[in-house]
Order: C-alpha cells, then sequence, then structure tokens
C-alpha cells in the first residue's frame, strides 16, 4: 500500500470537506441544529477511508450534539476532613509545608495536598495482602477505596484499566462526565497491586455550567479527517473509540473555560479536535 499518496489523498478529502463545512457555517449559529452528512455521504467516506488502510473498530456517530463553552474549576477540599478520612479520626499524621500545599505523613502513608486541592496518596508498605490480585478485584478494590474515603464524584467512570508489569498491578483511570459529556482532565488515577492500594491522585474538575448558547459541532468524520492528516506514520491508522466531549488544561485560577472536542483515540494515541473550528487541541 502506498501509505504516503493514501494520506495526501485524504488530506484532499479533508479540505474538500472544509470546503462543504463553510457553505454550512451559519448552522453553527442556531442553538438546535448542527452539519450533518447524508447517509449516502457517510457511506462513500467510510468506504474511502476503509480502502485507505484506515481500520474502523468503532462505530461513528451519525452526528454530534450542540453544545456550549462548559465553565470550570478546581473544588475547593476540605482538607481537614480529608486528612481525617485517609488516616483515621484518631490519628495526628505529621505536617510539613510544601512548596504549594502541605505533606502529612503516618506509618507507611503520605498524604500531599496543595492549595489549589490536588491530592496525592501514597502507601509504601509492601506486605503482600492480595497474592492473586485480578483486575477484577482491583476494579472492586479502586473503587471501594474512593467510596470509602470520599473521593468519587458522582458522574465519575472508570475509563482505562492497564496492567502495570514492576509492581504486578493496576493502574485504573477514572474520567468525570456532566450532562453525558467527557471533562478531559478531570480525572483520579489509582495504583492498585498485591500489596494494596500503593498511590492515589485526583484532580477532579467541577463544572460550573454553561457559558453561551448551544451551538452546531463538525462532523465526527471531519474530526477523524483532521486527525488523519496529523498523523505521520506509514502504518495502518486504527481508530478505536469516538467520544464527544469538553477538554481543558489546568489553570491557576479559581474558573476558566473548557472547549467541546471530539476524542479521537487510536491504538497507541489519543487525539482531541475542537469541535467548532476542527482545530487541533494540545
Amino acid at each position: 500500500m502506498q501509505w504516503k499518496r493514501a494520506i495526501t489523498i485524504l488530506i484532499i478529502s479533508f479540505i474538500m470537506l472544509n470546503i462543504f463545512l463553510i457553505a454550512n457555517l451559519w448552522l453553527r449559529e442556531q442553538p438546535y441544529r448542527q452539519f450533518t452528512l447524508s447517509s449516502s455521504q457517510k457511506a462513500q467516506i467510510i468506504e474511502s477511508l476503509k480502502q485507505k488502510g484506515v481500520i474502523l473498530k468503532v462505530d461513528i456517530p451519525s452526528e454530534g450534539r450542540p453544545q456550549s463553552l462548559l465553565e470550570v474549576g478546581i473544588p475547593k477540599v476540605n482538607e481537614s476532613r480529608i486528612i481525617q478520612n485517609f488516616f483515621g479520626k484518631d490519628t495526628k499524621p505529621n505536617f510539613s509545608q510544601t512548596q504549594d500545599g502541605g505533606r502529612y505523613s503516618h506509618g507507611n502513608k503520605e498524604l500531599i495536598i496543595t492549595d489549589s486541592g490536588l491530592i496525592t496518596y501514597f502507601n509504601s508498605d509492601d506486605k503482600i495482602i492480595w497474592p492473586n490480585l485480578t483486575r477484577e478485584q482491583a476494579e472492586r478494590e479502586a473503587l471501594n477505596f474512593m467510596k470509602t474515603h470520599k473521593l468519587l464524584p458522582e458522574n465519575a467512570v472508570l475509563d482505562k484499566v492497564t496492567y502495570d508489569q514492576e509492581s504486578k498491578g493496576f493502574l485504573l483511570e477514572y474520567i468525570n462526565y456532566h450532562d453525558g459529556f467527557f471533562i478531559q482532565n478531570s480525572y483520579a488515577t489509582v495504583l492498585v497491586t498485591p500489596s494494596g492500594i500503593k498511590s492515589y491522585y485526583q484532580c477532579w474538575l467541577e463544572p460550573l455550567g454553561y457559558v453561551g448558547k448551544r451551538r452546531s459541532v463538525i462532523s465526527p468524520l471531519a474530526a477523524i479527517m483532521r486527525v488523519i492528516s496529523e498523523t505521520n506514520t506509514e502504518e495502518p491508522i486504527v481508530i478505536t473509540r469516538i467520544e464527544q466531549g469538553y477538554y481543558s488544561k489546568v489553570y491557576d485560577a479559581d474558573r476558566w473555560q473548557a472547549a467541546p472536542v471530539w476524542k479521537i483515540q487510536l491504538e497507541g494515541d489519543t487525539y482531541f479536535v475542537n469541535a467548532y473550528t476542527g482545530e487541533m487541541e494540545q
């Protein structure tokens, strides 16, 4: 397969699709309408992608939901309650000041809480308590840990599980949702090993409300074409996930705005395409 030539053809197809999008720009200003492709157009593009070596392991949504910008911020944490939940009511851990918060330690446990509300936890105890740890047990233990310590937002879901060869454990990643949209970088990770919960980190972002009216978004196929134009590989492109949500970096501020995006996940890489403009989010 002449992959570079295929990429060139796909880029040209993407440009042509953008021309069609420009003709429909006014739709973006309508709160309940959005750019869509006809069934035949969608089928032709999907078939073209397959012929060019793009492997689809997931169904492509027919269209996207109109979205507004989403205002988010890091929620304030009750530090004394967090400390009590991790160490127990009657335990007084050692305290040391850090550059951006405080470190609490007692025995093998260490808890770091930043001034902005980010939480990191470590447990250095190497005693084996779950010698035959399975993925299913790791998921149960992680969920129980987060619920016991009151760390799990109502709309957070398990997003990814990765086996960690070094610890012979599992790293579980949770992500937060709002109104059915994921919020990228609003997440927590838990490392579950045969020695117990070894580490926990959370950076939850709190949805504070929508900003402006809902606007139409680009087609998921347009987002896919944008990603293909960005990839620099001669290997076949395998698409494993397509999802609509919000993307935000974490800022040192009380609140800021997250942009609507399409998440296009390939084998090994994940891309975020601005659902308004078609530009890549960094």
